[in-house]
This record gives structure tokens, C-alpha cells and sequence, in this order.
């Protein structure tokens, strides 16, 4: 080591390996986040779901699960398809293999869900996406000091061995808006939600390293390998808009609830005005202007 340091460049030789060395340790991936997601009759709300996190958030591959679907669910997607972006699972609720069963089933679609999400970790994303966020078509990734910042808490994440993180809802109400009008966004229009002492605002989604988790629910790894742990992050770093009314027409029509019907109860969600991701609409309106061109 002596003689080493005597000679210049072998010492840079030797600093040149060590790199080397270190990179070729450290596995790549083609994506560096990706989103799976379960969907049934989503169409409607798919194409902005998409142009959001694709073209803000820099999302590359979308892992969708079709369950069951009967709309024209393949018009929103085909483009995304051809492109690469999104891989398409015919994930039907008539095949047993596709459902998870276990304590957890506090809901008939939790099974197929459960399901749709350690398939993804284990036979479609391990190896490929660093990150994969496990959220829905109604939820939306909203860093709160903007996107470079949020793939700096990633990275701080993946250094200090996390495994997982979750993020909180805010849950969003109706906003009293009946229908969506052509062209007009849902992350424009509604924009009032719960307080974030709302009891469903301590919900978390999350975000995981496929190689990390053994097994994962709707909401949170279950288990992780023994190497890895969990971080929460504070929902001013990062949150998830839960847009879980939509419009009141859907609402209607998906939970029997609507603010004339509930009034208390939208009450509650329709405390707090968010417009933290009004500032990324002209991007998604772009990517919805190109998409309807193409339609």
C-alpha cells in the first residue's frame, strides 16, 4: 500500500476498481418507480390517472390488473400499451389462483387485490422497478416540495435500508360537483377534503421494494425480509389525494351517497381547501388533449 501511494496511477487505478466494483454490486433497474394498480369499470378516470403520474410523477411502467371489467376500459389504455408503458393482467375474480384468502377478507374484493399485488412484486416487478406504489385509480402520489424532492426521500429511504414507505391519504369529498364536464380534470374541479385529523387520513398507502417484502395487504407490507424496515413519511413531504367521492353522480351511484343525501357526513370532507396539485394541470391537461386525439 506504501509503494501504492507512491505511484500515482496505480492509486487511481485502485480508486477506478473500487467504483467499479461498488456499481456492479448495485443492481439497475429499467424503472425506477412504477404503480400497480386493481381496477373494475375504471375507464373514465384512467386517462388522467395515467398522464399524472407518466408525465409529472415520471412514472414508467404501470402494472394494470383488470378485474372483471365491462367498459371500454382498452380504448383509454391501448396508446399506453403500445408505448410500453402499461402492462395489461387479465386478473378475473373466477380463478381461484388469483385470490388471496385470509383474515384480512373484510371485503369481497380484498381477496383479488391481495392477490394482483404480491403477483406483481413477485412475477412482474422484482428485478425491473426499484419502487413500486401500490395505490388505486382514485389515488393520486402529491409531493408536497415537488418531484426532485420526492425521489430524494426515496433514495434516503433505499440507503438506510427501507424496504417499504407509506404514505397518508387526504380524502377528498365532492366538492359539490355533480358531473365532470368534457375535458374538464378531476384534480381540478374537486378540491375541499377532510381535516388531517380526519380518522381516514391516518390511512396509509405504500410504496414498496419488490425484493423487500415477502407479503404484502391492501395498505401495508405485511412482512418484510429480515434486512429491511419501514418509514412513514410526514404528508407535507408527500401524500396520496384520495379522491374517493369523485363527482356526486358517481358517488351516487358507487357508495348510495351524495352531499344532499349525507350532508353531515360530506360535511366532514369538506373542511380543508387543497389545491397542492393544481399547479401540475397544465401537464396532465396536455397529455389528455394528445390522448383525445387520438381516441
Amino acid at each position: 500500500m506504501a509503494k501504492m501511494a507512491e505511484c500515482p496511477d496505480m492509486k487511481k487505478i485502485f480508486i477506478l476498481f473500487l467504483i467499479l466494483a461498488a456499481c456492479s454490486s448495485s443492481p439497475s433497474y429499467p424503472h425506477r418507480l412504477a404503480i400497480c394498480a386493481i381496477f373494475k369499470n375504471e375507464a373514465p378516470w384512467m386517462q388522467e390517472w395515467l398522464a399524472y403520474h407518466r408525465d409529472v410523477l415520471g412514472v414508467t411502467r404501470f402494472y394494470l390488473y383488470n378485474n372483471d371489467s365491462t367498459d371500454n376500459f382498452m380504448e383509454v389504455l391501448k396508446p399506453y400499451i403500445q408505448e410500453g408503458t402499461v402492462e395489461l393482467i387479465e386478473w378475473e375474480s373466477a380463478d381461484p389462483s388469483h385470490i388471496v384468502q385470509g383474515p384480512f377478507m373484510d371485503a369481497p374484493w380484498n381477496g383479488a387485490q391481495i392477490g394482483a399485488y404480491n403477483d406483481c412484486l413477485k412475477n412482474r416487478a422484482l428485478g425491473k422497478a426499484k419502487w413500486v406504489a401500490m395505490i388505486d385509480i382514485d389515488e393520486f402520489i402529491v409531493p408536497g416540495n415537488g418531484v426532485k424532492a420526492f425521489y430524494k426521500l426515496l433514495s434516503t429511504a433505499e440507503r438506510r435500508g427501507k424496504g417499504t414507505v407509506c404514505i397518508h391519504w387526504r380524502v377528498f369529498g365532492t366538492s359539490e360537483v355533480e358531473e365532470l364536464a368534457e375535458g374538464e380534470l378531476l384534480t381540478e374541479k374537486l378540491t375541499w377534503r377532510a381535516n388531517d385529523d380526519h380518522p381516514w387520513n391516518i390511512l396509509v398507502k405504500s410504496i414498496h421494494r419488490p425484493e423487500a417484502v415477502d407479503f404484502c395487504l391492501i395498505h401495508i407490507a405485511e412482512k418484510l425480509k429480515p434486512e429491511y424496515d419501514s418509514k412513514t413519511f410526514k404528508p407535507d413531504q408527500v401524500c396520496i389525494h384520495h379522491y374517493w367521492a369523485r363527482t356526486e353522480q358517481f358517488c351516487l351511484g358507487r357508495r348510495a351517497k351524495t352531499s344532499k343525501t349525507h350532508p353531515d357526513f360530506f360535511e366532514t370532507l369538506h373542511q380543508v381547501q387543497d389545491l397542492t396539485i393544481q399547479k401540475y394541470l397544465p401537464i396532465i391537461s396536455r397529455e389528455a388533449d394528445r390522448q383525445n386525439t387520438r381516441l
